[in-house]
């Protein structure tokens, strides 16, 4: 499961990775969202206190928790101190409505914590084990476990209260129901999940979600009457609980130190593994908390109760709860104001040896916790890998390589080199390298302008030269619309000429068969003379022979001569008729002739007309090819602006 995870509200600020104890668990995209490595982080919450966008969410199993109790399946709660403290108020209705929905048990940490104090004090006293670092806070432990695995034999060898209480629950109080966590802390997850830990509890319900998913249901929900006890265990959430109860039973001679908060914590730790190294005087015990305010305002809380409220109400637990006369039901041994272990009335060693009595019955190896090294790797960069990085991040020289401003989100600037090296950082997070990259572009900027100062003159002119050639196409363009407007004409008188040659052609058609008829009918005008002067030739003969024959006699004569003239009259007829035809067909033959004429002057006319269309359409040619060069001009000098 994705534990801890960046939403979709990150603006890339690196608040979380300034934040982080771990160099390698948030990740730089190159857009600089900061996404969360599951594997490297240890869920101590940092980055949820530094981050103001609200971009850091987790996940717990509440859904699943209240999915499984609708289903019917068995679930007791473990509940932490601290849920009394935040919800003093609210915290009966709200176990009421857990009971109603079905959860079992309903069982306070606090005892666990108690068997908690009696394991550490029975482990340190029967092994001299001074020097051990208490291990409540699975951040801490995970820190260790990944990233200085060499204290892991620091580490207290016992449970922390949630599974000593859940230990005690399976194996001496026999319950076998599911167990859930009513936690304020994201890391339980974590803890709870360890295979060391071997699935004693199942769900970690973290107090944020679990009133989200509650919400105003519990308001009219029954009290849950069965009131929790709590003995000095209830101060472990606190700054310094465990430390409080070390002073409780073994007097505050012995030296605990106290170490509480994400930077400071993980701080200290790198601190402790050099004096361990160096074989220097340990402290008793390190009492260390991931939280600077302990786990009563742990990182699964909400924000808004975090106040005095708390402390003074987990002040008042304290107080009831050392009452001599209480009676714990979940403690073993003998009751009673002397037996009791967190009684103040009575001293140190007795308190020690109540506590050693109220738990004989318990076996210790029941609650002993191993670790395992999860060492995560961190490469450390040569001095040459180094000085490649910082080249690259066009730091040159010392002093630009320590300007460690921290704007990364890296406490050095050597941590960031170290980051990408180990490919979680970019070097777009450095701010000075961000500067640099700007200051180049600055002056990249500069000479473009001044190139594009120098280019815009050169355009200006090439504009000119372009507005020039328009003009002059314009021209052009004009001259040829004007030479086609005039080729227009021409074709259209063309078409008017070439219909008159049409009509010329008809009239010229009818003279020709007017000639045709007036030739027809003076070829038989001609023959019908020649047959009357044949005639004419025959009876002339005859009348010669037959005045020659009859001398004196004139009878005969006389009528060939009668006949001679007849024909002559008939010929004088002929030919006057013929006149006449001559006269008639003459006007039509000139008129033939007048048409033939004006064909000739109409195809000439036409010959010219031809001319002076080919001359524009030569003259059209030209300009076009002219505004077909200027337009490749033109083409080519847009292209280069």
């Amino acid at each position: 499961m994705e534990l801890v995870f960046t939403n979709e509200s990150c603006t890339g600020c690196n608040k979380c990775v300034r934040a982080c104890p771990v160099l390698v668990s948030n990740v730089v995209e190159d857009d600089g969202f900061v996404y969360v490595n599951q594997d490297n982080c240890i869920a101590c919450g940092a980055c949820f206190d530094a981050c103001s966008h609200n971009a850091r969410d987790y996940r717990d199993d509440t859904a699943e928790f209240f999915g499984n109790l609708s289903k019917g399946k068995k679930i007791s709660v473990i509940i932490a101190p601290a849920f009394l403290a935040n919800y003093p108020r609210e915290y009966k209705k709200v176990l009421g409505y857990l009971k109603q929905k079905g959860v079992n048990h309903i069982y306070s940490v606090s005892f666990g914590a108690d068997i908690t104090t009696w394991g550490y004090l029975k482990y340190i006293t029967e092994h001299n084990f001074v020097g051990g670092i208490s291990q409540p806070c699975p951040a801490v432990v995970r820190y260790v476990e990944q990233y200085i695995p060499k204290l892991i034999p620091r580490l207290m060898p016992v449970h922390s209260p949630m599974m000593c209480m859940a230990i005690y629950i399976k194996k001496y109080l026999k319950v076998t129901d599911d167990l859930a966590f009513i936690s304020p802390c994201i890391a339980k997850k974590m803890e709870i999940t360890d295979d060391n830990c071997k699935g004693y509890v199942k769900y970690n319900v973290t107090f944020a979600k679990l009133m989200q998913a509650v919400g105003k249901d519990y308001e009219r929900c029954q009290e849950y009457t069965d009131e929790l006890e709590y003995g000095l265990g209830s101060l472990y959430p606190m700054p310094g609980g465990l430390k409080e109860n070390v002073e409780h039973f073994l007097g505050k001679g012995q030296v605990v130190r106290q170490v509480e908060g994400e930077r400071e914590a993980y701080r200290y730790l790198e601190e402790y593994l050099e004096r361990v190294n160096k074989g220097k005087e340990l402290p008793f015990m390190v009492d260390i908390l991931n939280c600077s305010k302990g786990c009563i305002y742990g990182t699964a809380t909400e924000p808004e109760r975090n106040t005095d409220d708390v402390m003074l109400t987990l002040s008042k637990m304290r107080q009831l709860d050392q009452n001599p006369g209480k009676n714990k039901s979940l403690h073993l041994g003998k009751k009673g104001k002397n037996s009791n272990p967190w009684t103040e009335e009575i001293s140190h060693k007795q308190r020690f040896d109540n506590l050693m009595l109220a738990f004989k019955e318990l076996d210790i190896n029941d609650f002993i916790r191993n670790y395992s090294a999860k060492a995560v790797e961190i490469k450390e960069p040569t001095e040459q890998q180094y000085d490649e990085i910082f080249k690259k991040m066009h730091k040159y020289d010392e002093e630009s390589r320590n300007i460690n401003c921290e704007c990364c989100g890296f406490t050095s600037c050597r941590d960031m080199a170290k980051a990408i090296f180990n490919n979680v950082g970019k070097r777009k997070s450095c701010v000075y390298y961000l500067k640099d990259v700007a200051e180049r572009e600055k002056s990249k900027i500069q000479e473009l302008r001044k190139k594009e100062q120098e280019d815009q003159q050169i355009h200006q002119e090439r504009l000119q030269d372009i507005i020039s050639q328009f003009a002059t196409l314009r021209e052009n363009v004009t001259e040829l619309s004007v030479a086609n407007e005039d080729s227009a004409n021409e074709a259209t008188n063309l078409a008017q000429y070439v219909q008159d040659i049409s009509n010329f052609c008809y009239e010229l058609n009818e003279s020709l068969e007017t000639i045709s008829n007036f030739i027809d009918i003076y070829k038989t005008t001609n023959e019908n003379i020649t047959a009357i002067a044949g005639k004419t030739n025959l009876l002339s003969l005859n009348a010669s022979i037959e005045a020659a024959r009859a001398g004196e006699q004139g009878r005969g004569f006389a009528v060939v001569a009668e006949a001679i003239r007849n024909l002559s009259a008939s010929t004088k007829d002929l030919v006057v008729e013929s006149d006449k035809k001559a006269e008639d067909i003459i006007p039509k033959i000139n008129n033939s002739v007048g048409s033939v004429k004006r064909l000739i002057e109409s195809i000439n006319e036409m010959t010219e007309k031809i001319a002076t269309i080919a001359a524009n359409t030569e003259q059209i040619s030209s300009q076009t090819s002219c505004v077909q060069s200027m337009t490749e001009d033109l083409k080519d000098a847009v292209g280069e602006i």
